[in-house]
């Protein structure tokens, strides 16, 4: 006996009444904060695209787009970064939904976020909607996210404060951006990098976030040190190697280190 709802409907005959316009549906879209290092692990360097049409025409962006009915979010994530900046195969994780009623002037949509690892700065390209798509210096402390490349003069510059929010009975301390430069970025991509920061950093003791933007063969001082710049700060030798011991195992070879041009033991990760 097939089971009825409250009005003597099966669920074919519920269907096949349904009318999806009866509900508002906002749009849904993905946005990738991209992340690589120099080439000499000196620093952090994020991809950004040039926006090509309107809003925020012309304003630079975290790559980003649509999601198509017939694909899932992480699905479209590679697609979107793939067709605007001809990345593919890099590592991609979830992050938050951001849903803020008038975050796009558009319509009503809630944007996907998501953590793309890569090693070093793969050569990038603008393609669909981006007329550009460049890697800048990307510099996040507890007070600061700056965003630079000076080969196309474009310097981006926000402060953060610390404030707190109450979720239930208790409070809980967040980061809030306020903008010190001319240039910004477009929607809430700010607030994108924010979280997806503090996701990093959250997670990056008991995660293998920072392997990503290793190679597949790696020495320790250079793992080291993508550790240190994700975290924003130095780690004592012995305690980084106590945290990624479990995570690693030696090739039985040698190879130069990127920091110390040194030769160092490979390692892998299990």
């Amino acid at each position: 006996m097939e089971l009825k709802d409250k009005n003597g409907l099966t669920e074919a005959e519920f269907l096949a009444q349904y009318d999806p316009g009866d509900y508002p549906r906002p749009s849904v879209t993905v946005d990738m904060m991209v992340l690589g290092t120099k080439k000499d692990l000196s620093g952090l360097r994020i991809l950004l695209i040039k926006r090509g049409g309107h809003p925020y025409l012309n304003s630079w962006a975290l790559p980003g787009g649509f999601v198509h009915p017939d694909e899932t979010c992480y699905e479209a994530a590679k697609r979107e970064l793939r067709e605007e900046t001809g990345i593919k195969d890099v590592f991609l994780e979830q992050v938050y939904t951001f849903s803020k009623p008038d975050r796009d002037p558009r319509t009503r949509v809630m944007s996907v976020a998501y953590i793309a690892l890569t090693p070093f700065t793969l050569p990038v390209k603008g393609g669909d909607d981006a007329l550009e798509a460049a890697w800048f210096d990307f510099e996040f402390t507890d007070n600061k996210i700056h965003i630079y490349n000076e080969d196309i003069g474009v310097d981006i510059l926000y402060y953060l404060s610390t404030k707190r929010f109450k979720n239930g009975h208790i409070k809980y301390p967040n980061l809030v951006p306020t903008l010190k430069s001319k240039t910004k970025l477009a929607f809430d991509h700010v607030e994108i990098i924010v979280e997806s920061m503090k996701k990093i950093r959250k997670e990056i003791e008991y995660t293998d976030l920072p392997f990503s933007m290793a190679e597949v063969s790696f020495t320790l001082p250079d793992l080291q040190v993508i550790y240190e710049l994700l975290l924003g700060h130095k780690l004592y030798k012995a305690n980084f190697r106590i945290m990624v011991a479990d995570r690693i195992e030696p090739l039985g070879e040698k190879g130069k280190s990127i920091v110390g041009r040194r030769m160092s033991e490979l390692y892998i990760l299990k």
